[in-house]
This record gives C-alpha cells, sequence and structure tokens, in this order.
C-alpha cells in the first residue's frame, strides 16, 4: 500500500481519468512544478494534473460521458474510494487534492530507490488527514509527509524524503539538463507528462546489462518521456526521445510520404506503412553485439529463416493493409525493391521456411512497380493496379488523419477504421458463433471508438511516436 500511499487519492483519479482525458489551452501539467525544491539526479519525474475544477478534468468527464457506461465508470471511481478506504469524495478526497501531483524516483544503486510524491494543496491540513485516514485501515508501516514551501512530500520512510528534497539554496531538479530538455519537449498543455533519464538509468545496471543497453545508445540520450492530452475528438498518447541516435531507437528514417497508399482501395480497414531501414539498422547492430548475436542465431536456426535473407528485404517501404473478404478478412503486404525478381524470390523461400505456421493459407505472391505484392487474395495484384476509388479519397481516412494531426510526411504511419472494423468484428463473430461471447458492456462502450491512428515524426534530435484515438 506504500506505494499507492505515495501518489494518493488525486493520482489514481488523474491516472484512471487519464486513460481518455486531455489537455486543454488553459491549464495543463506544466502549471506548477517541485522540481525547485528536489535534487538534481532524479531518474524519473511524472506530472499528472490532479485539480478536479481544471479544464482537464471537465474535459476528460465529458469524453468519458460519450461511452454508455461512462457515467457509472465515474461513480464506481469515486464509491472505491469509500468503500475500501472509509473515507468521501467530497469530504476528504476533493479539499486534500493540489493542482498537480508529482512523483519522483532518485536511486544510487546501493540502497532501496526513493519513489516520493509531492502535491501543492490549498490546504496542507487536509491533505495529511486524508493520509491519516488511509492509513487507518493500513497495517503496515505509516506514510510520512512533509511540508515544504507550497508542497507537501509523501512518501514511505523519511528516508526517502530526505534523499529527495533539496538542501538550502543549492542546485535544484529545475537546474538539469534533462529535466529542461524534456520540460521544454514535452506540451505543457498536456493532462500528464514526465520523463525518465536513460544514461542515470543505465548507470545504474548490472555490467552486463549495462553493456547491452548500452549497444542501443540510451546512454546519449537527453532524456525519454511521454504525455496523454486530448482535444474535443479524442484522446493523444505520445512518447518522445531526445539525444543522438533518438532516432534509431525508433526505427526511424528520413521523414517521407507512403508510396503506396495511393494505390489501396479505399475500404482498407487499417494501413501501415515504416520504413524498412530502421528495422535494417536495429538489425545489424543487435547482430553485431555478442549479447544478442547468439539469440539471433539461435532464431535462424530454429525457423529456418536467414537473417541476411531478411535484411535484404529492408531497403524501401514495406506497407500493409487490411479490408473486408469472405470468409476472413484480406490481408496484404508490399515491399518496395529496385530487384522485383530476386525479392520475389526471398519472399517466396522464407515463406515455404514457415509454410508450417500458415496453417493451409494460401498466399499469392506478385510483384508490382516496384515492389513485391504477398497477399490473402488473388486479386490484390490487380486491385492495387486498377484505378478505381483508393484510400488517400476515403473521407473516413481523411477525417482520422486531420483529427489525429497527421502531418504531410512522417517516420512512420498506421491507420485504423475502428467504428467499421468492430462492425466486421461482429459480423464474424456471428458466423463463427462467438458473438454471444463477447459481453454486452464491451460491445455497447466499444461503439464510441472511431478511429486509431499513429504516426512518427523527427525534428532534429528529437523523435516522437504519437497514438491518437478518435472518440465521438
Amino acid at each position: 500500500m506504500t506505494t499507492m500511499r505515495i501518489v494518493l487519492a488525486g493520482l489514481l483519479v488523474a491516472l484512471a481519468l487519464g486513460v481518455v482525458a486531455c489537455g486543454s489551452e488553459d491549464v495543463g501539467a506544466g502549471t506548477a512544478s517541485s522540481a525547485g525544491v528536489l535534487r538534481p539526479g532524479a531518474v524519473a519525474y511524472w506530472q499528472t494534473v490532479s485539480d478536479p475544477d481544471s479544464a482537464q478534468w471537465e474535459q476528460a468527464e465529458e469524453l468519458l460521458h460519450r461511452f454508455p457506461d461512462g457515467e457509472k465508470w465515474i461513480a464506481e471511481l469515486k464509491n472505491d474510494f469509500q468503500r475500501d478506504e472509509k473515507v468521501t469524495w467530497e469530504g476528504d478526497v476533493r479539499p486534500a487534492l493540489g493542482e498537480v501531483v508529482d512523483v519522483v524516483v532518485y536511486a544510487d544503486g546501493s540502497r532501496k530507490p526513493a519513489v516520493v510524491g509531492l502535491t501543492n494543496p490549498k490546504d496542507a491540513e487536509k491533505l495529511r488527514a486524508l493520509v491519516h485516514k488511509l492509513d487507518a485501515g493500513d497495517p503496515g508501516p505509516p506514510t510520512v509527509t512533509r511540508v515544504v514551501g507550497d508542497w507537501v512530500a509523501i512518501s514511505d520512510r523519511q528516508a526517502a524524503i530526505d534523499m529527495a528534497l533539496k538542501e538550502g539554496s543549492g542546485r535544484s531538479l529545475e537546474d538539469e539538463q534533462s529535466y529542461r530538455s524534456a520540460m521544454n519537449d514535452l506540451p505543457d498543455d498536456a493532462l500528464s507528462r514526465g520523463y525518465v533519464d536513460p544514461a542515470r538509468l543505465v548507470e545504474l545496471l548490472a555490467p552486463e546489462q549495462r553493456q547491452a543497453l548500452s549497444a542501443l545508445g540510451l546512454q546519449n540520450l537527453d532524456f525519454a518521456g511521454a504525455w496523454v492530452k486530448a482535444s474535443d475528438d479524442g484522446a493523444e498518447l505520445a512518447a518522445a526521445l531526445r539525444g543522438e541516435g533518438a532516432d534509431r531507437l525508433f526505427g526511424a528514417a528520413e521523414p517521407y510520404t507512403s508510396r503506396f497508399v495511393g494505390q489501396v482501395p479505399d475500404d482498407a480497414l487499417a494501413f501501415l506503412s515504416f520504413q524498412g531501414a530502421g528495422l535494417r539498422r536495429q538489425l545489424e547492430q543487435l547482430r553485431s553485439n555478442p549479447l544478442f548475436a547468439m539469440e539471433l542465431r539461435d532464431f535462424e536456426r530454429e525457423s529456418g529463416i536467414k537473417l541476411d535473407e531478411l535484411i535484404s528485404l529492408l531497403d524501401g517501404e514495406i506497407a500493409f493493409y487490411a479490408r473486408p473478404a469472405v470468409p476472413i478478412p484480406e490481408v496484404t503486404v508490399l515491399i518496395q525493391a529496385d530487384d522485383e525478381a530476386r525479392a520475389k524470390a526471398t519472399v517466396e523461400r522464407l515463406l515455404r521456411r514457415v509454410s508450417a505456421e500458415l496453417q493451409g493459407v494460401h498466399l499469392t505472391v506478385e510483384t508490382l512497380d516496384g515492389a513485391v505484392v504477398v497477399s490473402t487474395s488473388t486479386r490484390a495484384p490487380e486491385e492495387l493496379r486498377g484505378s478505381g476509388a483508393k484510400l488517400p479519397d476515403s473521407d473516413r481516412y481523411k477525417r482520422a488523419l486531420k483529427t489525429a494531426g497527421a502531418p504531410d510526411e512522417y517516420t512512420g504511419l498506421a491507420y485504423v477504421d475502428l467504428a467499421n472494423a468492430w462492425d466486421l468484428i461482429r459480423e464474424y463473430l456471428g458466423l463463427s458463433g462467438e458473438g454471444d461471447e463477447v459481453p454486452p458492456s464491451v460491445r455497447r462502450n466499444l461503439e464510441a471508438l472511431q478511429s486509431l491512428v499513429a504516426f512518427g515524426k523527427q525534428d532534429g534530435s528529437l523523435s516522437t511516436s504519437v497514438a491518437f484515438l478518435e472518440i465521438k
């Protein structure tokens, strides 16, 4: 229970709402920060808006109410405190919440990591009273608190608070490069945002673990961060890396626009595109590392797939799409290739080696305008060549990408038409006789989900991956 005490009721509620919650232009996670009272050297720092009267919480509740069971979820969340902890939302929790809840982690490798929560309530005594009530039903050690200016620090032991709080007028966490870099790059209108200092984390690992992760270049990163926010149209979850080699860790290449998307039929329910060069670099880097080379050799021996053959297919764009078909959905992969015949032969060899795993599924393999096409449909190559309506012409596709804020050029792109995909899934489940196995609560709440779009962006040494869930 001590870890839960650190975040307290405010963080629990904020994170629960944060699954679909959003930041706004008014106030966000960047409104206030405890970094000024913390020591430098944090391994991780995370902040969540916890003010029930903030624009973020109001928008979060509005988004939740778009789900048929949204009001029920909110009520159950508030009732959980009363039932399990003998506290009330209005009488105990709400008055104790501050604008934000910060969680910070410190570690030096020789002691138990220090995990400390900090919040800035209007009335520190209300917060302390809530902590006391929460502790009353817990047989474990009591939670400790300490008031530092406008902030109340909370942890499972005084030594952790001592390790986190700075002394006197010396340097603080907000003076440190990793913190400044993260706070500058992570959106300050997010409901929740935070970062990990990869270099400091690598230093805490055992030598063999440190060697493995060092091969990935983690020690060269300024930070690895993430955030949750949204617009009126849905929720955004994103991750970011800043520093040397950040693009390689995300498997990214130079920003591009898919050459294949303009050939995909407009009724596609899902589309994915990425540049194989990024994956190729990662595989080659792993193969050159003795710690991973043995695992890769085991993979080659067990699967019968030679890594060199796989790498040879990763020269350009690789795309995937799925569309309705009977008796199973059509699944098609396009692999960009300068030498189509050679790439086709390689694909056919690889498929023969995994034929036992395909369980009777017939795949068509053909070449098409600088690409190899692999599909469960014999008509896929013809439809790709045809002049019929294409995915970029689809209003559903255009709306989803615009709503998500996807750029014209990206380091990778994924799109799923959730509304129509769910209808198709229900149809297949009905045909297979398994439709009744889907709980009614799941069926009715999934109808609020419209689309999912994910994309990567590259800006100098900053690599960002964004996923946007459209909620209607």
